[in-house]
């Protein structure tokens, strides 16, 4: 039996040292009985490619094992980045890696998105992301090779990752705004250090679509391949529904 706050799941989480926005956000919303626990990766200011790849080889695997201690249920590598700069094969590899050190399930913050599109249907999506061209490229070619077409998008250019949490919800809401053209069954907003879902519900009601976000879907792929199935409201249909 877990203890007294993780009494029906403990989800692990890994994240770069930058991110303020998975433990607050998931600890808030997560349903009663969930605890959640995290160890940290860290990643330089500049938010590069080879930054964020020098993070996975250097730290990924250490954080995994220290959170591994605490003997979570699931575990979620949440840094959206990592995968999109090093490829869909590469994503597979983290999630088998990943599972193999913790000795549980896992997902990634990319899979999760994924599996979230499946779960709705959505086969083409305008993609926003605070992300240099350089990154939104890539994320656009990742998601491109798993068979999700992109068909629009906008990006905010942010070089420094601290900076990615940056964004008011005013300005994400804007950001989204302008990635959108009609035609795409989904609006996708990227990046974990981003406080995308505070904008979920009121885009899904301005554009009459589903509304993914690497917060919101991680967080729901994490709880449901722990064992947790409760509908979570005021974060969008994916959270509420499925």
């Amino acid at each position: 039996m877990g203890s007294a706050g993780g009494w029906r799941a403990r989800i692990g989480v890994v994240v770069p040292s930058v991110n303020t926005v998975v433990e607050p956000w998931f600890s808030a919303i997560s349903p009663p009985g969930v605890s959640v626990h995290a160890s940290r990766m860290f990643l330089d200011d500049a938010l590069t490619p080879d930054s964020i790849i020098r993070m996975d080889r250097d730290e990924g695997m250490r954080a995994v094992r220290q959170l591994a201690s605490c003997r979570p249920h699931a575990v979620a590598y949440c840094c959206t980045a990592s995968s999109i700069v090093q490829g869909l094969e590469y994503d597979r590899h983290l999630q088998h890696e990943v599972e193999q050190a913790a000795g549980v399930a896992a997902t990634t913050a990319t899979q999760s998105i994924l599996e979230a599109a499946r779960v709705l249907g959505v086969k083409r999506v305008a993609a926003a992301s605070p992300y240099t061209e350089e990154i939104d490229k890539a994320e656009h070619a990742f998601f491109e090779s798993a068979g999700l077409e992109v068909t629009s998008s906008a990006c905010l250019g942010i070089k420094d990752a601290f900076g990615l949490a940056a964004p008011t919800p005013h300005e994400i809401h804007e950001l989204a705004l302008r990635a959108w053209k009609p035609g795409a069954e989904a609006l996708l907003i990227t990046c974990l250090n981003l406080w995308s879902q505070t904008v979920i519900e009121r885009l899904e009601t301005e554009l009459g679509v589903p509304v993914i976000t690497s917060t919101q879907a991680t967080l729901w792929r994490l709880l449901r391949i722990a064992g947790i199935d409760d509908k979570i409201p005021r974060y969008g249909k994916l959270l509420s529904a499925h």
